[in-house]
């Protein structure tokens, strides 16, 4: 349980929302330890969530090559204006920022938070994320390991921070944005088809998050507004449950380019 909420503690801060960053290490358990009792089942569906820094971790110690041009443009924030465009790219915008974290980039590190920023105000998401952040992100623009304990913020406390707001039904979105986005990266990172390669294996393995990411919409599936998106992920997972009929390899080649072929579609119609 506890390894569970670490997981849910690590991905806000790569949604780069919410809380202050300031908390000592026993301020963050106390979270984690007052929350138990209050976890929604919301909540514990997007515990099965891991955040994208595991798979960019993966990636950095594979020896992945950070490719700026891959992320999405930050200019790109000004065209989104619904509150669903507005959440989606929040949660892309913050796996570039944790992209940005891992690979020790530290100026695309604050740019890509400055970003996050403007859409976490637009969606009146900043309890906690004044300037003092921006100042701490600015005194330590050559210290990575500092930017990236910055970008590790509190989930628990933003789940919290969005079911008082009355603003829940977010979450789905945000964490769709984002690991689209981060499943597309590693795509992106492979420049051939290896079916032994330890990413391609990664992205192969993503079916298992895709189908709790479902669950997430569960509990916002009545809502029209999300019926295209619930589309295309079930379609996705059709062709994930494929690798299911497998006996030699994890994924085929066929297999690999259907499923990023979908995954590169899905991310560009969150992004336009």
């Amino acid at each position: 349980m506890f390894i569970k909420k670490l997981n849910f503690l690590l991905y806000i801060g790569l949604i780069g929302l919410i809380n202050s960053c300031s908390q000592t290490d026993s301020g963050v358990n106390n979270l984690l330890i007052d929350s138990t009792e209050q976890e929604s089942e919301l909540q514990k569906t997007a515990v099965k969530v891991p955040s994208p820094i595991e798979l960019y971790i993966f990636m950095y110690n594979a020896n992945a090559t950070f490719s700026k041009e891959n992320l999405n443009p930050v200019d790109n924030h000004s065209k989104y204006t619904t509150r669903i465009k507005k959440a989606i790219n929040l949660g892309v915008y913050a796996s570039d920022l944790a992209y940005c974290t891992v690979f020790k980039q530290n100026k695309e590190t604050f740019t890509y938070f400055s970003v996050t920023k403007k859409l976490a105000d637009d969606l009146a998401l900043t309890e906690g994320f004044d300037e003092s952040i921006v100042k701490r992100i600015d005194a330590n623009m050559n210290n990575s390991d500092s930017l990236y304990q910055i970008s590790n913020d509190s989930y628990a406390t933003a789940i919290r921070f969005l079911e008082q707001q009355g603003k829940e039904d977010l979450l789905p979105l945000m964490i769709t944005g984002a690991w689209i986005e981060s499943v597309n990266l590693a795509i992106k990172s492979i420049d051939k088809f290896d079916s032994n390669n330890e990413i391609v294996i990664r992205i192969a393995d993503q079916g298992l998050l895709l189908e709790n990411i479902l669950e997430l919409f569960q509990y916002v599936k009545n809502n029209p507004e999300y019926a295209k998106i619930i589309e295309l992920l079930v379609d996705l997972q059709l062709s994930y449950d494929k690798l299911l009929d497998n006996t030699d390899v994890i994924i085929t080649k066929k297999q690999f380019e259907e499923i990023t072929n979908k995954i590169k579609a899905i991310r560009a119609l969150f992004i336009a």
